[in-house]
């Protein structure tokens, strides 16, 4: 059995840990960790976890971010998207995006998300994300999608966030 819920302290190193391969820029894994966490960044979100009931292990993680991007609508940013490398190709990171976005809907009535994708959009797309039209892209490297139940890429009325 698996369980999503919010990361503790005592979960940040390995958290921090599964995207070194990605995210490290051949900094020294010391280094690295330390970045992570005096990130500002990082601290601004809430960080959620997919563990295993039985023996605790973390086997995907992200980070929300609120965006404030309307008055009336709650608007979230999905980011940090990984899975430990031995771990990878298991379907851990789509069930913990699934769930996670069930978890706000029912929750904190969200139903507003964005994602800015540097893996690709085919993984997002096949969760559901719609990849904003190219004069909504701010970045060269990085596509930013969106995600709602209700709304299609045509009724989207708030503004695109930047990177966070």
């Amino acid at each position: 059995m698996k369980k999503i819920r919010e990361a503790i302290k005592e979960d940040m190193i390995e958290i921090y840990k599964m995207g070194y391969d990605v995210w490290g820029d051949n900094l020294p894994y010391e280094e690295y960790i330390t970045m992570c966490q005096d990130s500002n960044k990082y601290k601004k979100g809430k960080w959620y976890v997919l563990e295993a009931t039985d023996t605790k292990q973390l086997l995907s993680s992200l980070i929300v971010y609120e965006l404030n991007l309307s008055e009336n609508q709650i608007v979230k940013g999905i980011g940090s998207i990984a899975t430990p490398l031995n771990l990878r190709k298991n379907g851990y990171a789509s069930l913990l995006v699934k769930e996670t976005i069930n978890k706000l809907e029912q929750e904190e009535k969200c139903n507003n998300f964005f994602l800015y994708s540097d893996i690709g959009i085919e993984f997002y797309k096949g969760l559901g994300f719609i990849v904003l039209p190219n004069d909504s892209q701010k970045y060269k490297d990085s596509v930013c999608m969106y995600y709602s139940k209700e709304n299609d890429i045509g009724s989207i009325s708030l503004d695109i966030p930047d990177y966070f």
